[in-house]
């Protein structure tokens, strides 16, 4: 199992960096800009929480054992805490509540499709820079996990609207109820999709690694 500090640094990292990345997602909207945040967030946090910043990331590390259920938890709280407190943010900027919603163009199940399988393809990324010998070490990491990130935006955002992440759909439509949206109803698919997503990934690492390299 991975060692992080168990104490408040660890979950204040997690929603610091929910933060960050769900006020640029809803400043810009650009995958890019988006990606390239997560890069610099995952040199802050890596060492700290994993830098995570997302739920689906930290259920796939639950389900390789490498965090406890208490852990996860705490991560997916604070994550949560930390997208709302950016979309209040936001919505002092704007004076409007952002959400994402999907696309008219398609159809629940290949918005769920999408969902699923680029939040899969990013959270593997995180499991092999994290789980294995070949890329732990590796000064890319925050490289390639936020341009992974970029492009699995790019190509789901047409499809699904591009979220792959549910405590950005959470903490979003928690702040749109507030103010009299219904953005809610969007947030099963936005949290059980990317939560699939990451139970997969998990399973698919377990496949091409017979065990988490210590």
């Amino acid at each position: 199992m991975i060692t992080y500090d168990k104490g408040i640094d660890t979950y204040f990292s997690e929603a610091f960096g929910t933060f960050f990345l769900v006020l640029v997602y809803g400043i810009t909207g650009e995958p890019l800009a988006i990606g390239l945040t997560i890069m610099a967030l995952v040199y802050i946090s890596e060492r700290i929480s994993g830098a995570h910043f997302n739920p689906a990331v930290s259920l796939a590390f639950f389900l390789k054992k490498q965090i406890s259920w208490k852990q996860m938890s705490g991560y997916m709280l604070s994550q949560i805490i930390g997208a709302v407190l950016a979309s209040i943010a936001l919505f002092f900027l704007a004076e409007m509540a952002f959400y994402v919603e999907p696309p008219n163009t398609t159809n629940i199940y290949q918005q769920a499709f999408a969902e699923i399988l680029f939040t899969l393809v990013f959270v593997l990324v995180m499991l092999i820079f994290t789980g294995t010998n070949t890329h732990r070490k590796s000064k890319l990491s925050g490289l390639v996990i936020g341009l992974t990130f970029a492009g699995m935006l790019m190509v789901s955002t047409p499809v699904s609207g591009g979220v792959l992440n549910p405590a950005l759909s959470i903490g979003t439509a928690l702040v749109d109820l507030l103010n009299g949206g219904y953005s809610i109803i969007d947030a099963a698919l936005y949290t059980v999709a990317p939560l699939a997503g990451g139970t997969l990934a998990a399973f698919i690492f377990s496949l091409f690694y017979s065990e988490w390299e210590a």
